[in-house]
């Protein structure tokens, strides 16, 4: 979506601006850029073409156009192929677990090369947050292609400065054992994948992980807790190269309704490059959708992510967590950092569908199972499962992008609600 000019606003009157934003505000906050995007459909989901993306669906745009009395897009003449750049800036109050009440502020841009217009997007996405637990964090995601779209340049780089909550080690640990911590932390992530074939991208990159200032309430007060059995550290680092492969068919990355998704990355932390100690860490993620229907949308998902630590002693706080996945979604039912072990084994799947016939409303039923090696041991503790349901409200029907409330519940009477813009896989 181009962003929104202000000589369209100029002429509206106070109700019709306030409904505006506030239909704005329901469908953005996104880690992805919502920007019209060239849509290479598979031959399985063609059938399901005219059903997920038609004139005939309605989205937020349209309502908002009905409110401002627009009879046509006033940006019918860009073309959803053309370079752009494209670009969104808006700040709005969302809502965690994890974080409580937060402000965010985003601005995301992006754009195809002129040489190539058709070709995959390039996106840089930046957000600013300040949450109700004192909580700072900054996010600059991007993802950047050449012309000919031979390579591609995945990267991150993180700012947290997060007092937070641990329950130690394993997926035995029970809530009583919550422990208030809090810490500085830098991530940066750049990756450089060559496309080898169809679909498929080979590379390597570097990682870095750091953390100061890092204070645990039980360690001042001399309690030992599984941070203290462990190893507690006031700074710690990860740092090393990775190397990862990648194959990645889905037909829309906002929401798929056909195509997979696998990604293999292993990562070498060393000495020499300034870890703590030298430690490897080996991630496994794969993602499937079935479409069921034809005349009305409805499928199925899979997820499995698979986070091991094959050699080493990694620092407590870069262990596998609960909701410390690329995009902090697993285990949406649980606060973000609930379990953590050496190695994690996740899965989860949801079913998909609308629950009217325009698109415009559709809804989310889910369930995961997640389990954790214990403290000091190679074997794996009870598996802990969660589940729930969800709406989802269609902001964009050109870019399949929506907006989405779930409220998820899991063991010991965990429970809670989580809010996103396009699916959780």
């Amino acid at each position: 979506m181009p962003a929104i000019r202000f000589e369209y606003f100029v002429c509206m009157s106070t109700t019709r601006l306030l409904l505006v934003l506030l239909i704005f505000c329901v469908g953005i906050g996104s880690a992805r850029c919502m920007v019209p995007d060239t849509i290479r459909y598979r031959t399985k989901a063609q059938l399901l073409r005219d059903t997920i993306i038609s004139k005939n669906k309605t989205d937020l745009l349209d309502i908002a156009k009905i409110i401002l009395g627009i009879k046509r897009d006033p940006f019918h003449k860009r073309k959803v192929t053309e370079s752009g750049p494209f670009y969104n800036t808006y700040a709005l109050l969302e809502y965690t677990q994890v974080t409580g009440w937060t402000a965010s502020a985003t601005f995301d841009l992006s754009f195809r090369p002129r040489k190539n217009i058709d070709g995959s997007k390039s996106f840089i996405f930046n957000n600013f947050q300040y949450t109700q637990y004192n909580q700072t964090i900054f996010v600059s995601l991007s993802t950047l292609y050449t012309n000919d779209n031979k390579w591609v340049f995945p990267g991150e780089l993180r700012y947290f400065n997060f007092p937070t909550t641990t329950y130690g080690i394993g997926s035995s640990t029970l809530p009583s054992a919550a422990d208030n911590i809090d810490y500085s932390h830098i991530r940066f992530y750049r990756s450089f994948l060559r496309r080898m074939a169809a679909n498929t991208y080979l590379g390597m990159g570097y990682n870095l992980d750091y953390r100061w200032k890092i204070t645990d309430q039980f360690q001042r007060i001399g309690v030992t807790d599984d941070f203290v059995k462990y190893g507690f550290t006031n700074t710690s680092t990860s740092s090393g190269p990775s190397f990862r492969f990648l194959y990645d068919s889905r037909d829309n990355t906002n929401l798929c309704i056909d195509g997979m998704y696998f990604d293999l990355q292993f990562i070498y932390h060393m000495r020499v490059l300034g870890s703590n100690t030298n430690w490897s860490s080996l991630l496994l993620e794969a993602r499937k959708y079935v479409p069921l229907t034809r005349k009305w949308y409805t499928e199925l998902a899979f997820w499995g992510y698979v986070w091991l630590t094959p050699n080493g002693h990694p620092p407590y706080l870069d262990m596998p967590s609960t909701g410390w996945d690329a995009y902090n979604n697993t285990g949406r039912e649980y606060v973000n950092g609930r379990y953590r072990g050496l190695n994690m084994i996740y899965f989860e799947t949801e079913l998909r569908f609308d629950i009217m016939p325009n698109g415009l409303l559709g809804m989310v039923v889910f369930g995961n199972l997640q389990t954790f090696t214990e403290l000091n041991a190679s074997f794996f503790g009870p598996i802990q499962p969660g589940g729930g349901a969800g709406f989802r409200i269609k902001f964009n029907k050109n870019t399949r992008s929506n907006a989405g409330l779930d409220y998820g519940f899991g063991s010991h009477h965990t429970g809670g609600f989580a809010d996103n813009i396009n699916e959780v896989f």
